[in-house]
């Protein structure tokens, strides 16, 4: 008796779990994440910025900053808010120094998980001489896109 009821728990709980395994695949963000070559070339801006506050409103999470640098950005006002869908695809951005692409949505800078989020302790040389390249050249940079170095 103690089989079958061990096999019937047992498939009980992989029941639920495989209920809630695809219930997180189906709500999942849906996207391949950008690397710095389609992050810049791809999107309306391209800043290093510093986290310093965020507030959340309704469906979305706005992040107050300090831009350091702007490597590319689609008109000449200073960015000093971006905004992230509070989706499956949200931007979860820390207090710190990040490298981030986005796009602009009437006036507003967005940034999700899609497109290239790094902090910037992170960003390697190559990718800030690739920045350096491509701000003064556009996409045209002659430089092979920077991809992550399997280990």
């Amino acid at each position: 008796m103690g089989v079958p009821l061990s096999a019937a728990v047992t498939l009980g709980l992989l029941f639920f779990l495989s209920v809630g395994l695809n219930k997180q695949v189906a709500e999942g963000c849906r996207c391949v994440q950008k690397d710095l070559h389609q992050g810049y070339c791809n999107s309306d801006t391209v800043i290093r910025a510093k986290i310093t506050r965020k507030v959340s409103n309704n469906q979305l999470s706005e992040y107050h900053i300090k831009t350091i640098k702007t490597f590319k950005h689609v008109n000449q006002k200073k960015i000093q808010v971006i905004y992230s869908n509070q989706d499956s695809c949200e931007a979860y951005l820390e207090n710190k120094e990040y490298l981030l692409s986005g796009y602009v949505n009437n006036g507003k800078v967005f940034v999700n998980s899609c497109d290239f989020v790094k902090p910037w302790n992170d960003v390697s040389l190559d990718e800030k001489e690739f920045l350096s390249r491509c701000q003064q050249r556009g996409c045209n940079c002659g430089i092979v896109p920077i991809l992550e170095h399997p280990v």
